[in-house]
């Protein structure tokens, strides 16, 4: 997989302060870890808004500062205000091209459904599958063909087409997709609530009885 670059800057004052400066100068936070120490730095905010607009895992980042590689990274977490959908902070993990590492590839659905043409409806319950591979091998993403599934079809992490050099970790029956039919909700209306007269009709006892202090009727 072909590694894209994002110009960054070292960050020597570690302060909550200074970050949010950082931010009104249209910068991101940042913090790369993996093999070796910890490195703190600022990602452009629009730089990275550009060419990363959708926050991948299996998309390899080469680091530059001031041309010079700083390393290849992933993606590992971000944090987001939702009120503004900015990215305030990134966490890049540091990949060795040499050694294999896991991360999550996204899965694609593609065809249409025999079962969705007859009225089913496709349910996708896996979005990402976790692979372990050599960062040249990580795939742009994982497609499933959907063409032949019928209502009541489901595909498995089993099922998922092989990838060359790359192995998918989980549960073999970890659901990937399926076609469910569609079914209707079907509202229960209660029973007609009983008369009064029915619900105070008084029993064979009921009459017997006398209330308390009362004597009966000759």
């Amino acid at each position: 997989m072909e590694a894209n670059t994002l110009a960054v800057e070292t960050r020597t004052v570690l302060k909550k302060g200074v970050n949010k400066i950082a931010r009104k100068n249209a910068n991101i936070p940042a913090v790369v870890y993996g093999y070796n120490s910890p490195k703190h730095i600022l990602v452009s905010e629009r730089e990275f808004e550009r060419k990363y607009h959708k926050v991948s895992e299996n998309t390899i980042i080469t680091l530059l500062e001031k041309d010079k590689k700083l390393g290849d990274v992933l993606i590992k977490d971000y944090q987001e205000d939702l009120r503004t959908q900015k990215i305030m902070h990134i966490d890049f993990f540091e990949i060795d091209t040499n050694k294999k590492l896991r991360t999550n590839v996204p899965v694609v659905a593609i065809g249409t459904s025999v079962g969705v043409k007859a009225g089913g409806i496709l349910e996708q319950l896996t979005n990402t599958i976790e692979v372990e591979c050599f960062p040249k091998d990580i795939p742009e993403k994982i497609t499933v063909n959907i063409d032949n599934l019928e209502i009541g079809d489901s595909i498995y992490l089993k099922d998922v087409e092989k990838i060359d050099n790359v192995k998918y970790m989980g549960q073999e029956d970890a659901l990937i997709v399926h076609v469910i039919l569609f079914k209707e909700k079907v509202v229960v209306e209660e029973a007609p609530a009983a008369t009064e007269a029915a619900a105070t009709a008084e029993t064979p006892e009921t009459k017997e009885a006398a209330p308390a202090g009362e004597k009966k009727a000759e």
